[in-house]
């Protein structure tokens, strides 16, 4: 008998099932966008059956205020695991945070580079007011990129200042309280609709970034390992399911943002999707170039290498 329900929990397990009686597991993950892939794609599977399957019961917490403050949020312990990207994790990593990337969501750079309709040349820029989330944050360094190629030294031929999330940043360059920003796929086709320049559009350029990965605790990871291990297998399921379910995906993306207009939900899906990792792996050369940045403000950074914030050994 005892034999026969070991046989049972091995085939209902290669089945990808759990036995009955299998305790849920309850899991607060924090993102930073509304649209961000992983809200999107973790609310698909819950609509599909996925987190079910894996006896997961996920919180998706919206931390609006940017990766800063999200990493502070992680490490503060009012969220288990959080979806953000490398520059802030880094900022965080080296005032001592014990965390770990642990899977990478984004590994492309889909900013684009946005001007008020007067503003047609990097030259024009010089002396103007420039806007960016929080210093720290993943569009700084996408703002000061541009501003380094546009032929500008982002110190001291323009004025950047601290805006908020992209809707506050796009209301500004509408109002002419800020001339530029960084504003990531659907935002950036919403900025060239209301008549905003792109100057620079990364997603063309197709740089390798770790614009969002997962990260963990280590202290979560020592202490709930089994549970960080079924929640990657859930989302690596829901991301294939994001990425073969185009349709629900868009629609999603719709209600995610709460607009009528599909244009922004089809552009944010195409660049996201194009950026999403099969095997859930973030990259080491888009990680490597945001410590290679950082490293020119802080010497902190200059020996950090990737292979010392990755654990991935997580992953399925």
């Amino acid at each position: 008998m005892k034999q026969h329900i070991h046989i049972l929990v091995v085939i209902l397990i290669l089945l990808g099932l759990s036995p009955a009686g299998a305790q849920t597991i309850k899991l607060r993950l924090g993102t930073t966008a509304a649209t961000s892939t992983e809200k999107v794609a973790f609310a698909l599977a819950k609509d599909a059956g996925i987190l079910k399957k894996h006896d997961l019961d996920l919180e998706v917490i919206l931390i609006t205020s940017g990766g800063t403050l999200a990493m502070q949020a992680l490490v503060g312990k009012s969220i288990d695991i959080l979806t953000t990207g490398a520059t802030p994790f880094l900022h965080g990593y080296l005032e001592g945070a014990e965390v770990k990337f642990i899977a990478g969501v984004n590994n492309k750079f889909i900013y684009s580079f946005m001007t008020r309709g007067s503003i047609t040349n990097g030259a024009q820029l010089k002396g103007k007011v420039v806007g960016i989330t929080r210093f720290g944050s993943i569009d700084e360094l996408a703002t000061k990129t541009a501003l380094t190629q546009l032929g500008l030294n982002p110190r001291t031929d323009v004025k950047i200042i601290q805006v908020g999330g992209s809707a506050s940043r796009l209301a500004a360059l509408q109002s002419g309280s800020i001339e530029a920003t960084s504003l990531a796929s659907g935002y950036s086709y919403v900025g060239q609709k209301l008549g905003l320049n792109v100057l620079i559009d990364f997603v063309e350029k197709d740089i390798e970034y770790m614009m969002t990965g997962v990260v963990a605790r280590t202290e979560i990871l020592k202490a709930r390992g089994d549970a960080v291990r079924r929640f990657l297998r859930a989302y690596l399921e829901g991301i294939r399911y994001y990425k073969s379910h185009r349709e629900e995906a868009i629609k999603k993306t719709m209600e995610a943002i709460r607009t009528d207009d599909r244009g922004i939900a089809e552009t944010d899906y195409t660049y996201r999707a194009r950026a999403l990792p099969d095997d859930g792996k973030p990259t080491v050369k888009g990680t490597q170039w945001a410590i290679d940045e950082l490293a020119k403000e802080n010497p902190k950074a200059k020996n950090l290498t990737p292979a010392q914030i990755f654990d991935l050994s997580y992953l399925p």
